[in-house]
C-alpha cells in the first residue's frame, strides 16, 4: 500500500517553491494537498496553481487574511481534523511562514513526522517572526532538508541530530529551471514598454519595511532612483493597505498589481537589477544572474552575499543612497554580480522524495 503523504502550503513563495515537488510526491504517495487560504485574492494564490499546472488543493482552510496568533489559531483547528482523518505518514512544510508553523505544530501533536524544507537557514535577527518559526519547526521535525552546508552547520551548532539533517540543495532553483523556458515567450516587457536592461523591479513586502517611518523612507530613495532608471513594483496588498497619502511614488515607478510567477521570471530576468526584501526573490535573481539589492541588515542566503551575486543595501534611505545607488549606477559592478550567479545543480525535489521513501517505508523515526 503506497505511503501517504501530506503538504500544506499558503503563500506564493511556498507554492512557487514546492512546484517541482508536488507532482513527484503524487508518483511516489498518496499524496493530500492543503492550503491555508490565507492569501484571499486571486493573483495571491490561485493564479500560481493554473500557471504552473498544478493540481487543485485536496482542501482549503480558508482562513483569510489576520492577525498571525489568529492564523496560526485558525489554520490549526482546521488541520487537526484532516490530518487526524488522513494520518499520513509524512507532514510537509516549508520555510518559516505562519503557515508552515501551524503545519509543523499540528503535525508534531497528532504525532505525525514533519518534513522540513529550507532547514536550518538563519538571520540571526532574534526579533524576525520568520526566523523564530525557523527555529522552532526545526526543533519539530524529523527530517532536516538543509539547502546547504551552511544551513547544515547551523542546525548541528544548535545540537540537531546529524541523522536527521539531509544537504539535499534548493527547490527554488529547480522550479526556476523548470519553468524559465515558459517565462521566456511572456509579453510583460512589451505590455509594460520596457526595454531590456533599463529599468528595476521593486518588491516590497516585509513587516519591518512597511512600518511607517521606515516605509518612508523607502519611498523617498525609491523615487530618486526612478528619476534615473524606471522602477517597476508589482505590490504587495500588504504594502498597498500601508501606504498613505504621504507616501506616493513618483510617476517614473509603476506601481502594477500581483503578477504571476512566470511574468515575475521574465520581468526579473531582463532587469537592470531587483530591488527586494523577499527571501525567495534572492535565490531566483541568482540563477537568473540579475543583481539583487536586498533591502534589509540580514539575510538567510548568506552565501548568496559572500559570493558577490546579492548585496545588503539596507532599508533607509540614507543606506540605498551609499549603497544601491552606485552598484546600480555601474556598469561594471553589476556585471560583476552578474557573473558570481548561481549555477544551477537541480536535483533537490528528487534527493527529498527519495529520502522520504526510504525513510517512509523502513518506519524510520529519529531519535
Amino acid at each position: 500500500m503506497k505511503r501517504r503523504a501530506l503538504t500544506f502550503l499558503g503563500t506564493r513563495s511556498e507554492i512557487v517553491k514546492l512546484s517541482p515537488l508536488i507532482p513527484l510526491l503524487a508518483q511516489s504517495f498518496d499524496h493530500v494537498l492543503i492550503h491555508s487560504g490565507q492569501h484571499f485574492l486571486p493573483d495571491m494564490g490561485s493564479i500560481f496553481f493554473d500557471e504552473l499546472r498544478l493540481p487543485r488543493p485536496g482542501y482549503n482552510l480558508q482562513v483569510g487574511s489576520d492577525s498571525p496568533t489568529r492564523q496560526i489559531a485558525s489554520m490549526m483547528t482546521g488541520l487537526e481534523g484532516i490530518v487526524a482523518k488522513e494520518r499520513p505518514d509524512a507532514m510537509i512544510v516549508l520555510g518559516g511562514t505562519t503557515t508552515a508553523l501551524a503545519g509543523a505544530l499540528v503535525g508534531v501533536k497528532l504525532g505525525i513526522r514533519v518534513a522540513h524544507l529550507e532547514a536550518g537557514l538563519r538571520t540571526f535577527d532574534g526579533r524576525s517572526p520568520e526566523e523564530i518559526n525557523r527555529a522552532l519547526i526545526d526543533r519539530m521535525s524529523t527530517w532536516l532538508f538543509a539547502p546547504d552546508e551552511r544551513a547544515r552547520d547551523n542546525l548541528l551548532a544548535e545540537g540537531m541530530d546529524a541523522h536527521r539533517i539531509h544537504v539535499v540543495g534548493s527547490t527554488t532553483i529547480d522550479a526556476c529551471q523548470q519553468y524559465l523556458p515558459l517565462a521566456e515567450s511572456r509579453p510583460i516587457l512589451s505590455r509594460l514598454k520596457l526595454a531590456p536592461q533599463e529599468y528595476l523591479v521593486l518588491t516590497l513586502h516585509r513587516a519591518e519595511n512597511t512600518e511607517p517611518p521606515v516605509l518612508d523612507g523607502i519611498v523617498q530613495a525609491v523615487n530618486a532612483l526612478a528619476r534615473i532608471w524606471p522602477i517597476v513594483f508589482p505590490i504587495h496588498p500588504r504594502t498597498l493597505h500601508a501606504l498613505s497619502d504621504e507616501h506616493v511614488f513618483d510617476s517614473s515607478v509603476c506601481v502594477i498589481d500581483p503578477l504571476g510567477y512566470l511574468d515575475m521570471l521574465k520581468l526579473i530576468g531582463q532587469a537592470r537589477a531587483l530591488l527586494t526584501d523577499s527571501s525567495g526573490l534572492q535565490e531566483e535573481a541568482a540563477v537568473l544572474r540579475t543583481p539583487a539589492l536586498v533591502m534589509r541588515n540580514e539575510t538567510e542566503w548568506h552565501s548568496l552575499i559572500e559570493a558577490g551575486a546579492n548585496a545588503l543595501v539596507g532599508n533607509t534611505y540614507q543606506s540605498l543612497m551609499d549603497r544601491a545607488w552606485p552598484l546600480i549606477a555601474s556598469d561594471a559592478a553589476l556585471e560583476a554580480m552578474r557573473a558570481c550567479g548561481v549555477t544551477p545543480s537541480g536535483g533537490a525535489t528528487q534527493r527529498i522524495v527519495k529520502i522520504l521513501e526510504r525513510d517512509c517505508d523502513t518506519g524510520y523515526v529519529a531519535e
